[in-house]
């Protein structure tokens, strides 16, 4: 793969001084460089803007007058991009040196490999070392989405290529052919989502027509977390939410039926939830009447492939989770 290959970055960000700078010099410090950087701010208030400005006159710099959220600021990002790669990257995300490298030259041997994506480690570690932050996306057959080993300590992890459901799109460098044969009214990322599960809406999506994902654990990155200040209930309520849009804008009504012992679990954990957060009532409502607009986006986009995803047995809450959810049932 010849360094003439380009790749155009976009990023999206609100409130994120504290870490725009690592990301960009990350950026620009790679050995197969960077053609475009496309950075959109959602109306930041913290200087993020100016500071971007100031220290990084070659970014395309796109400021927002209200935070129009993840999914659309990489949107407008995007049609704004030229190469024929597109890494959608974090703030408060930083990638190594020859991470853009290794992974285009693993996509020369697959050219169905719409997403790939690296090792992210989270950047601030652990008393027993590197502690993993994703590794991919993985889906349950409850239909939950977690990000594969997080929390995890890296340790004795495989060198060699995993194919997966999706890649987290902290740190994920995209196909431009797949994301134009994907796109659904327009749209890479559903703007609807806001944020949280947009990424992996889009893996479905890419399942759906035959594209592949790829870990390449020889590509480092690592991930902050919490780079833009929102919070616990903010992300709960969102990721409620989407998850019901995301089931109705890509699963098939078999694939459902023969999962459903699990969802029927999993929504049992997520009424119990609701009793701890009653603010997740609201967000049913809201999944609630959003649902034709998610069944009109699943019919603009028609499968090309029939196999389900790689659904994992159970239901992805951790053990702890559970268990907090069955003490509640104790105690009603």
């Amino acid at each position: 793969m010849s360094d003439e290959t380009k790749v155009s970055t976009v990023i999206v960000t609100w409130n994120s001084s504290r870490d725009i700078e690592a990301c960009l010099k990350s950026l620009l410090q790679q050995t197969h460089s960077v053609h475009e950087i496309v950075l959109v701010d959602n109306a930041s208030s913290d200087g993020t803007a100016e500071l971007v400005a100031k220290l990084f006159p070659s970014v395309n710099l796109i400021r927002l007058d209200y935070n129009a959220g993840f999914a659309k600021g990489n949107n407008i990002a995007i049609v704004r991009t030229t190469g024929e790669w597109v890494l959608a990257l974090n703030p408060d995300a930083v990638i190594e040196s020859d991470w853009i490298e290794k992974l285009l030259a693993f996509s020369n041997a697959h050219p169905k490999a719409g997403a790939l994506g690296g090792l992210l480690l989270r950047a601030d570690g652990g008393s027993d070392g590197e502690v993993l932050d994703s590794v991919g996306i993985e889906i349950y057959r409850s239909r939950r989405v977690r990000d594969r080993g997080a929390g995890e300590l890296a340790n004795d992890l495989p060198v060699e290529p995993s194919r997966v459901f999706g890649v987290c799109a902290a740190a994920a460098l995209y196909r431009r052919e797949m994301l134009a044969d994907v796109s659904v009214s327009g749209e890479v990322f559903p703007e609807s989502f806001y944020c949280y599960y947009e990424d992996a809406d889009l893996a479905w999506r890419a399942w759906r027509r035959g594209w592949e994902a790829w870990i390449l654990p020889t590509a480092v990155g690592r991930h902050h977390r919490g780079g833009s200040p929102t919070g616990a209930k903010f992300s709960r309520y969102l990721t409620h939410r989407n998850r019901m849009w995301m089931i109705v804008r890509n699963d098939r009504f078999g694939s459902l039926w023969s999962s459903l012992p699990e969802i029927l679990f999993h929504e049992i954990l997520l009424l119990l939830r609701m009793l701890r957060y009653p603010y997740l009532i609201k967000a049913s409502l809201e999944a609630f009447l959003g649902l034709p607009k998610a069944f009109r986006a699943r019919k603009l986009l028609a499968s090309t492939l029939n196999s389900p995803p790689p659904f994992l047995p159970g239901v992805g809450f951790t053990a702890i989770e559970q268990k907090n959810a069955l003490r509640r049932i104790r105690n009603i």
